[in-house]
């Protein structure tokens, strides 16, 4: 007995001792986090919480890869010592329950038995939202050496899953810039660059298309590898409203998602509430302003995949710098909450008094723990909500149209954005198959080169939502008002922004197929003889190689003259060792390529690598950033340009092509957002990053396109091109209404003159993203306005809201105006929005390149 007791005594002491290798954060950073004007940066970070992995048996840290600028991608793994022995095993069970084909209720009870709730809360993806990194170490640290028995009970019964920060690059970024300034007058003022590299506040918009590395890291844990049951998000908002934000949502409703998983949303949602008010809190409200009707979010995308998803948005302090609120100063939160007032939405309200960083912590802490508290005392339940919802969705696959989608490349124009389709599909934990055998479905043959996606699948409301086309309900701020401002856009069917066919299955059809579990391009196919290899412009990865052989120092061609067929097709003499570079450069391109001696010298003209300038305002634009990421994806070179350099003429020698980003006039030639406020208490910019371009660079602008330059005005940007170059269009939406004409994030249909080089690779109608008013009208001019592209004159709403659709209906979308001796584009449309819009990003291309 003694020697027993002896044996247990040394367990407890080395137990203990374990405990005592864990520094707080308070001792390892030597100070408390969120002490005003004091910030650790994710290299801190880093090491604190693998300071902690390597002494506790609760946590694991795992690197997940690589941040888009180098810096490590962490997710920490914590539970029970015992669960944390047995992680694969619980692994293993969540993915049981994630896919249950084939598990009935018994086996599942024996699961749910065995298993965990696992919750994934992510942290800090908007940079200067940056009390949630602060408060990761805290959480972590709890995590590791709490042994209360609230702490236990979460433990034993739930697996927890931190990403501390969704963007350390920005964390970094954010933390720098506001130690650098801080004790000066520019104390708290705002990054005058993204603090995304390519995305800055849009990185939330990506989740359901992946193109940012963090994302795809993340979409891992969430669809391939962890399987959580439960995704908490923690935001900031502005500062005077409300203190803090949970759901339930406000309306609308998405339709895909499953009642029974918003209601368990919403459930968690006022367990918070309840919760923080029991413990002290005031000002957490529920039903204000943010929606859960969008794809695309970190926090509510997993509503589609029968997850719990949970956004919660903290009132702001200055970054770490406190902010006093006055009595009467506090606002409402969007139409639902008009005023601060006593609601059932706003059951405690925060009426006055200082905001600190340290209080945005506390309240992220304090629903965490709710979150957390919930999942311990309700494990059966969600696990079983979890299993039944993917269970469900399997079964409505079976049993309700659409049954699957079908993809036959043989009928694509463009099969390379079919196959990229897939990826990302992929990449969201769909299930892909491809046909054995050729079949028929009605009159209409499939080949043996048809993707099948059933849906009868877990995902099936994520995989019907991003499908289907939406038709985003007529919601107005009062009757026969203007419309409400949807939370972010109101189209995203990804079929139509990236221009693939898709054929809907509305019967049951028994297909031979086979899961594919990596879709790819495929080697690229060189068919035929002779001096000449052709490969046409449909291909969107034409336009990858074309930049990887310019590169090389080969010569590429296009055909300006001769067959309509092959007009704009590029081509590549098959001269010495020429082909065997081609084959390498184009592994994995997925490229039709012909060899033919049918060429005329005559009729090619050779492409000349330009030199892209890329316009970066200081008032940091999310549309820069996107275009950015799309021309590096494509192996385009490019500078950017600043103010400064656009205020000086030596730029106009330097390019042969600058692009405006989607951005407003005034914001290009005076940085107007950043001169705002007048207050004695605003936080000044640095002198070097105040104003935009001015007159002087306007008129550098108009001298480098006189000279042969090539300006492309993105979206908004034409605006500026019309008001400050003087051409001959106007917009025609200019100063019109939103009760009149609105199109908050829309595709519609455009009709194309694909005679001309700008809509080289073109079919005859294409789908556009429009998100600003612009539509253009032309007037008589001195030389030749080319109309590239034309709203469509019937039917022009293809996805999304539209109101007005007849002030559109046959303008033009996309203008070539010249200019002595250059040229204009002005695009109604973003070619590239969001790098989503696979579709249009032709038009961008040829442009660079004809």
């Amino acid at each position: 007995m003694r020697k027993t007791f002896k044996i247990f005594l040394l367990l407890i002491l080395a137990f203990n001792f374990s405990l005592s290798q864990i520094l707080s954060p308070e001792k390892f950073f030597g100070f408390k986090m969120g002490e005003d004007k004091k910030l650790i940066g994710w290299g801190e970070i880093y090491s604190y919480f693998n300071h902690v992995d390597k002494n506790s048996d609760r946590v694991i840290v795992e690197e997940l890869g690589k941040t888009t600028l180098g810096k490590p991608f962490i997710l920490a793994i914590a539970s029970s010592e015992k669960n944390i022995k047995e992680i694969q095993k619980l692994k293993s069970i969540q993915k049981q329950l994630a896919k249950p084909y084939g598990i009935n209720e018994t086996k599942a009870k024996e699961l749910i038995r065995d298993g965990k709730v696992f919750i994934l809360i992510t942290m800090n993806i908007h940079s200067t939202e940056i009390a949630a990194s602060q408060e990761s170490v805290e959480l972590i640290y709890e995590f590791a050496t709490r042994n209360d028995d609230e702490m236990r009970k979460i433990l034993d019964n739930c697996v927890i899953l931190m990403i501390p920060s969704l963007n350390p690059d920005g964390q970094q970024m954010v933390v720098d810039w506001y130690k650098k300034y801080v004790g000066t007058k520019y104390e708290a003022s705002p990054m005058p660059w993204l603090y995304h590299y390519y995305a800055g506040h849009d990185n939330n918009r990506d989740f359901h298309f992946f193109s940012l590395v963090e994302t795809r890291l993340t979409a891992k844990v969430l669809y391939h590898d962890w399987f959580p049951q439960v995704v908490y998000d923690q935001h900031q908002m502005g500062s005077n409203g409300p203190r803090f934000f949970v759901p339930p949502y406000s309306d609308p409703v998405n339709p895909n998602v499953l009642p029974e998983i918003m209601a368990l949303t919403n459930l968690f949602g006022k367990y918070i509430v309840f919760d923080m008010i029991q413990k002290g809190f005031k000002g957490v409200v529920t039903g204000g302003r943010f929606n859960a009707y969008f794809q695309g979010t970190m926090s509510k995308t997993p509503l589609w995949h029968n997850r719990v998803g949970i956004l919660s948005e903290a009132a702001s302090a200055r970054i770490a710098t406190p902010i006093y609120l006055p009595y009467g100063s506090i606002e409402g939160l969007g139409d639902e909450i008009p005023d601060n007032n006593l609601s059932n939405n706003n059951l405690n309200p925060f009426e006055e008094g200082w905001w600190r960083l340290r209080d945005i912590i506390d309240y992220e802490k304090a629903a965490t723990y709710a979150i957390l508290n919930f999942s311990a005392i309700n494990k059966e339940k969600i696990l079983w909500t979890f299993y039944s919802a993917n269970k469900k969705s399997i079964e409505k696959g079976l049993n309700e149209s659409p049954f699957a989608y079908l993809i036959d490349l043989n009928s694509q124009h463009d099969p390379n954005s079919a196959i990229e389709l897939l990826k990302r599909l992929q990449i969201g934990g769909v299930e892909i198959y491809k046909a054995k055998k050729s079949f028929s479905v009605g009159n209409t043959i499939f080949s043996e080169n048809t993707f099948i996606i059933p849906l009868s699948q877990p995902c099936r409301a994520f995989i019907k939502d991003v499908m289907e086309v939406q038709n985003y309900p007529d919601i107005r701020l009062y009757p026969d008002g203007p419309p409400k401002q949807p939370y972010d856009v109101t189209a995203w069917t990804l079929p139509l922004q990236m221009g693939v066919k898709v054929f809907e299955l509305n019967e049951k059809k028994e297909i031979p197929m086979e899961k594919i579990e990596n879709v790819e391009f495929g080697q690229s196919i060189i068919q035929g003889k002779g001096n000449y290899l052709v490969f046409e412009r449909r291909f969107i990865n034409s336009y990858r190689l074309v930049n990887l052989l310019l590169k090389e120092g080969l010569k590429v061609y296009y055909i300006a003259k001769g067959e309509d067929n092959l007009k704009g097709s590029f081509v590549v003499k098959n001269e010495k060792n020429v082909l065997e570079k081609i084959r390498n450069l184009s592994r994995n391109l997925g490229i039709e390529m012909k060899l033919t001696d049918g060429i005329v010298d005559t009729n090619l003209v050779e492409l000349k690598k330009k030199i892209i300038g890329i316009y970066q305002p200081w008032i940091t634009s999310m549309d820069e950033g996107w275009t950015r990421l799309v021309l590096d994806s494509f192996y385009f070179d490019y500078k950017v340009l600043h103010n400064q350099d656009l205020k000086e003429k030596k730029f106009i020698s330097e390019i042969d092509v600058l692009i405006l980003p989607s951005m407003g006039t005034n914001a290009i030639v005076d940085g107007r957002e950043f001169m705002g406020s007048q207050r004695v208490d605003a936080p000044q910019m640095p002198e070097e990053y105040t104003g935009g371009i001015g007159k002087q660079g306007v008129e550098n602008i108009k001298e480098f396109v006189k000279n042969g330059g090539i300006l492309i005005a993105l979206g908004e940007a034409s605006n500026f091109a019309i008001e400050q170059l003087g051409l001959p269009i106007r917009n025609v939406l200019r100063n019109v209404s939103t009760k009149e004409f609105f199109a908050p994030g829309t595709i519609v249909k455009l009709k194309v003159d694909n005679s001309n080089p700008i809509a080289y690779g073109f079919e005859n109608y294409v789908p556009a993203y429009m998100i600003n008013p612009i539509a253009f009208s032309t007037t008589s001019y001195s030389d030749k306005v080319s109309v590239i592209a034309t709203f469509d004159g019937d039917d022009v709403l293809m996805s999304g809201y539209l109101l007005g659709e007849s002030r559109i209906k046959g303008k033009p979308a996309l203008c070539e105006v010249p200019y002595e001796k250059g040229k204009i584009l002005m695009f109604a449309f973003r070619p590239q929005h969001r790098s989503q819009t696979w579709a249009t990003f032709k038009f961008l291309f040829n442009a660079l390149i004809n």
